[in-house]
């Protein structure tokens, strides 16, 4: 038996149970869930929310599981946020192969729809922004199988509700699914799919893992995320493997020229994204456990940007330090849209090190625009440190580099063209480097005195007002 959601959930409700809320009342699947999530993070607050009732669906729903780093670090069993990223690096390292089970030890298969019994709209699919063009599954973990190495490929993507039996698919143009289905499409051949929804949030991060895409398998990656060898069934229309301890599973095909578009969306960056082409998916199948949860994700909320960002950490970081074995940590901030800023902290050695390890990582991503370098002794995780490391040790004239007309985000609504005035796929990337000069005397930095710092406890001075 694999670890799945609901154990996850009952470790938090065991262990850290301010993690976690649950909402008694009915909910409407059209912009009020998003809205819980958005009113909790006015007040700071990143829990996990459960749904027990969904307005049309029998299923409840569980949403903001990405939350906070700090959950992140609880899917892997750590509770500082600042060694998160180590630990998932130690986890991504030591994967484990999958292990195949059948199905009936499948709980995915307790629910079975086919044929004219498939219905996404018993489902309890958002609808998550107003000017959004429909309903999307957001945080499902989308299988396809890559048809020259045969290796199983997993990514997260868009998918809007086009019928009862009809999903839009939206690859970015970099996305391993997005080369494989040009693939399937110089082949004349159709492209089949399966979207898996709901499991251990260790799973999730998973899905969002870099490697090669002749060599990467991020079933193995998962498996090395949660400390065992992840469990995988046949699927039921379709010749892919999906895990059996997931609580929701979509089987479908996607013909080399079914296209369509899907759009306006809100976007992970806070603004509404343009309509956009993508593929289409015919529905097949539907599979699922007798009492299922639907995962749901916010995506122009927080909670979209962290869900892939310890992959996209791991990836600066590894590639960084290749270089520039001074670095010390990395760390991607939700207020920079995760994917966009990198903050990274390094013990320099030598002048140039630290524009330098600046570069190399706007070169790891082409969504990678900003990066700031800060020496060791400042705590990446707390913003209010590096913007007092770029206030205090930062002069504009030679510590910004600013390189112009390169690969960019194609989301980002900044973006231009080669004319530079409409949008296009390129973005002007920005080295900021608030490190201090080696060589050169810098004022101390003021620090309270240590022994008295660890000596006192604030709760046995403080006393009500």
């Amino acid at each position: 038996m694999n670890q799945d959601l609901r154990s996850f959930l009952k470790f938090l409700k065991n262990n850290y149970p301010e993690s976690i809320v649950r909402i008694g009342k009915e909910m409407s699947p059209v912009l009020e869930i998003p809205i819980i999530q958005q009113k909790l993070a006015k007040e700071n607050r990143f829990p996990v929310v459960y749904v027990e009732k969904v307005q049309g669906s029998k299923l409840p729903l569980v949403t903001n599981l990405f939350g906070s780093y700090e959950l992140l670090g609880l899917a892997l069993g750590v509770e500082d946020p600042s060694k998160v990223l180590k630990e998932y690096m130690r986890r991504e390292a030591k994967t484990f192969p999958a292990k195949k089970v059948s199905k009936d030890q499948s709980p995915v298969k307790e629910k079975i729809w086919t044929g004219v019994d498939v219905d996404l709209g018993k489902l309890p699919i958002v609808h998550h922004a107003e000017k959004d063009s429909g309903k999307y599954v957001v945080i499902g973990c989308m299988v396809c199988k890559d048809p020259y190495s045969g290796i199983p490929n997993v990514g997260i993507y868009r998918h809007e509700v086009k019928g009862k039996d009809k999903l839009g698919c939206m690859f970015n143009p970099h996305h391993h699914s997005s080369y494989i289905y040009h693939r399937y499409q110089e082949m004349g051949r159709p492209m089949e799919v399966a979207i898996f929804i709901g499991h251990h949030p260790a799973v999730g991060i998973g899905g969002s893992s870099q490697g090669s895409l002749d060599t990467h398998n991020e079933y193995e990656t998962m498996g090395g995320l949660l400390g065992e060898s992840l469990e995988l069934v046949d699927c039921e229309t379709v010749s892919l493997e999906v895990p059996a301890w997931a609580e929701i599973v979509i089987e479908g095909i996607i013909e080399p020229n079914n296209v369509g578009t899907d759009g306006p969306f809100a976007e992970y960056t806070g603004y509404y994204g343009e309509q956009k082409k993508i593929c289409m998916m015919d529905v097949k199948a539907i599979t699922m456990r007798k009492d299922a949860i639907y995962h749901d994700l916010d995506p122009a909320h927080r909670e979209h940007n962290l869900a892939g960002v310890l992959p996209f950490e791991s990836h600066v970081y590894r590639r960084v330090y290749e270089t520039v074995p001074s670095i010390i940590d990395v760390y991607m901030p939700p207020s920079g849209c995760c994917f966009f800023t990198v903050y990274i902290s390094m013990k320099k050695r030598v002048e140039g090190e630290g524009r330098f390890a600046g570069l190399t990582a706007l070169g790891c991503n082409a969504n990678l625009k900003c990066a700031i370098v800060v020496d060791d002794d400042i705590n990446i995780h707390d913003e209010s440190e590096v913007l007092w490391a770029i206030a205090t040790r930062c002069e504009a004239d030679i510590d910004l580099t600013m390189i112009p007309h390169t690969l960019g985000a194609h989301l980002d609504p900044s973006s231009y063209d080669e004319t530079r005035f409409h949008k296009g796929p390129m973005t002007t990337k920005l080295i900021i480097d608030a490190t201090k000069k080696v060589n050169l005397p810098f004022a101390e930095r003021i620090r309270p005195a240590r022994g008295i710092w660890e000596k006192i406890n604030l709760s046995d001075y403080l006393l009500p007002y």
